[in-house]
């Protein structure tokens, strides 16, 4: 993937300084870009850039050499700009200048917006310096980043500031020697990172699905543990915990019963509470892992409810076709549980559902040639068969209907509208989870 290097450049006479990142001082600097530059562009390739978005007056002062005036003696303060001095680096990467506005208007920082994305390419792999610019730039930057990883598939790999005003006032900052005079990087990736995990948060919350958080994981938490081996305990405890909240959702959108009544999911809440007590490496990360805790609190390991409870899932994140499905299976393994048989096997769901419908419907008879006969008749003696029977067998035609994808044309078996369905299902749904909890 490309990869380019953004910032804009101010308009103030700069002090040389050297910058500080990570606890490794760089070189003697002007310009806070220099410092950037030579720490992450250097091996990169001829089709990556280098883009310097400037006002007018930032060309004078500061692209141009020689731009500014002594304020004592209004003689020039001979100074190579900006431009040259990254020709100096000598790197494969194109320099390219943009022209934006100053931005003193809503209007012109519109203009920003859209100048800078306008330049980013297809998938590109960003690094930001928000130094200098307006202080709407580092809002403009976020929003730009969301805008952009959704349109233009862009990915941050990261975003600096340099934070030179720690040094203090100008007058202060040059009393410092010049090799003394460091001036922190501040790293705020994090901060962008942290946007991706709530948005994945959230589509997991909003959908049910936790594809978008396994896939952020997958590519934040790889490189993480490639480099330490497997032996970095927090991104091991969230990797673990993604893919067991990624297995459950997955269980849940395809209906995969005996695994939601069987999953481990007191594995999975127990790493989550690990996860609070850790020095984790966006801190903010634990809270939205506990709003994932909530999301599947209520599932225990080897519970025949976990059933309902999957349909309660189904029906908020609106999985239909799902809860209709499983509100049918799950009533008939709550029947053989409750019988003591075995509720994974074929002949005894079959016969269950056999009970169900010759109970529901009093025009049928026993086919006493049917070898699951006794069975059957067994089960037309269950109360919890005829408690349910007829809510029961009021889903199976909207099912059908459902699961052919309302191709269905016979008289008798029309397609529904799907507002007749979801109407029908939710009258069913509500009376069968009312009964279910009464005793």
């Amino acid at each position: 993937m490309p990869k380019a290097f953004i910032s804009f450049l101010g308009t103030n006479d700069y002090l040389n300084c050297r910058y500080e990142l990570n606890k490794a001082p760089g070189d003697i600097v002007k310009y806070v870009q220099e410092d950037i530059v030579s720490r992450f562009c250097r091996e990169w390739k001829s089709d990556d850039e280098i883009r310097i978005f400037t006002t007018s007056d930032a060309i004078k002062k500061n692209w141009e050499d020689n731009g500014h005036l002594n304020w004592n003696t209004k003689e020039i303060i001979k100074n190579p700009g900006l431009g040259k001095r990254l020709e100096k680096l000598k790197i494969l990467p194109a320099v390219k200048r943009h022209d934006i506005p100053v931005g003193n208007s809503e209007e012109e920082i519109w203009q920003i917006f859209q100048i800078v994305f306008d330049t980013l390419r297809e998938g590109e792999e960003i690094i930001f310096d928000i130094t200098h610019g307006f202080r709407s730039i580092p809002m403009l930057f976020m929003v730009l980043i969301g805008y952009a990883r959704l349109l233009k598939k862009i990915s941050v790999d990261g975003i600096y500031y340099g934070a030179f005003e720690i040094l203090g006032s100008k007058p202060q900052a040059e009393a410092i020697p010049e090799t003394e005079r460091i001036a922190p990087i501040f790293d705020l990736t994090s901060f962008e990172q942290l946007i991706e995990w709530t948005e994945a948060t959230q589509s997991f919350v909003k959908n049910g699905s936790a594809r978008e958080f396994a896939a952020l994981a997958q590519k934040k938490l790889s490189p993480v543990l490639r480099d330490s081996r497997g032996q970095d305990i927090v991104a091991t405890t969230i990797n673990e915990i993604v893919k067991g909240i990624d297995k459950i959702s997955s269980n849940l959108l395809v209906n995969r019963g005996v695994e939601i009544i069987q999953y481990d999911y007191e594995r999975i809440k127990q790493k989550l509470n690990l996860l609070q007590s850790d020095d984790i490496f966006i801190r903010p990360l634990a809270p939205l892992m506990s709003v994932m805790e909530k999301k599947i609190d209520s599932f225990t390991k080897n519970d025949i409810n976990n059933g309902f409870k999957a349909v309660d899932w189904c029906v908020d994140h609106g999985l239909y076709q799902q809860a209709i499905t499983m509100l049918q299976e799950n009533l008939i393994t709550f029947i053989l549980a409750g019988e003591g048989l075995d509720w994974g096997a074929e002949n005894n769901r079959k016969a269950a559902a056999s009970a169900i419908m010759i109970v529901a419907n009093k025009n049928l008879n026993l086919d006493e040639t049917d070898s699951n006969a006794d069975l059957v008749k067994k089960l037309m003696e269950n109360d919890v068969i005829r408690k349910f029977a007829d809510e029961y067998e009021r889903l199976r035609p909207i099912r059908n209907d459902v699961n052919h994808g309302g191709y269905l044309t016979e008289q008798n078996n029309k397609a529904r509208s799907a507002a007749s369905i979801l109407d029908r299902f939710h009258q069913s749904y509500n009376n069968i989870m009312t009964m279910l909890a009464k005793p």
